[in-house]
């Protein structure tokens, strides 16, 4: 018998933020890895003027900052990261959950629908965060194990555009089998998810980018929240806590 989901992406859709910045508190406050930290935020700032001159691909330019911020966790053994994982989720990013997603939650489970995460965030994080929200699946990008330990890798494709029409497909044939994706919701802010809301069959963008909310307009997307400003990505954007 199929069923009908909800999907929900995580940063600055379901959480009002990013987990990049949440995961940097986190590092700062507790003083941990913090050359690491440094090293993985000013290398990548420092490729924000190339990209804006056009010298290196804007696509490179963002998967490079979400797939490598897995070197948060380089070297870090699995059972340590979870308290990571778990002080981001109770710090960061539940007091900072969108009252209206709450809200789609609710109402999406009272329908019966499956919840699911379904996001570019690292897998253990998001199985967390699935948790403390009632969600009944997460499905997101998969960190690469040595011996017990993070390796600093991700294991590809990272669950962004096209990778997280794959992940999701991947979760289909497998623990989602059932779902019907025409009867189903599907939840993200940004423009680079394009290919996974053209796929089901109620797509909703919330606090959209500009490019984003371009789409929505001709497709006749339903639309919550007010259009940011300016909002590069998913990854790197600032919060504008002013416009939302």
């Amino acid at each position: 018998m199929s069923r009908a989901a909800a999907f929900f992406d995580l940063d600055g859709t379901l959480f009002d933020g990013y987990v990049w910045r949440a995961l940097r508190r986190h590092h700062e406050t507790h003083r941990f890895m913090l050359p690491m930290l440094y090293t993985y935020l000013f290398s990548h700032i420092a490729l924000w003027p190339l990209k804006n001159a056009k010298i290196i691909q804007e696509e490179f330019f963002y998967r490079a900052w979400a797939a490598n911020m897995a070197w948060l966790v380089r070297g870090v053994r699995v059972e340590r990261a979870q308290l990571i994982w778990e002080w981001v989720t109770d710090k960061e990013i539940m007091p900072n959950l969108r009252p209206e997603m709450r809200e789609r939650i609710a109402h999406h489970r009272a329908e019966g629908h499956r919840i699911i995460l379904l996001s570019g965030t690292f897998l253990p994080l998001l199985e967390v965060i699935a948790a403390r929200v009632g969600a009944d699946d997460a499905v997101g990008t998969s960190l690469a194990k040595e011996d017990g330990s993070y390796t600093g890798q991700i294991v590809p494709p990272l669950s962004v555009g096209m990778g997280k029409v794959i992940r999701l497909h991947e979760y289909l044939s497998g623990a989602g089998q059932g779902i019907d994706l025409a009867s189903s919701f599907l939840y993200t802010d940004a423009f680079v998810d394009a290919p996974v809301l053209e796929i089901v069959g109620h797509p909703v963008v919330v606090y959209p980018d500009v490019r984003l909310a371009t789409l929505a307009s001709q497709r006749g997307w339903q639309v919550i929240g007010t259009t940011t400003r300016e909002h590069p990505s998913i990854f790197f954007a600032p919060r504008l806590r002013s416009t939302k």
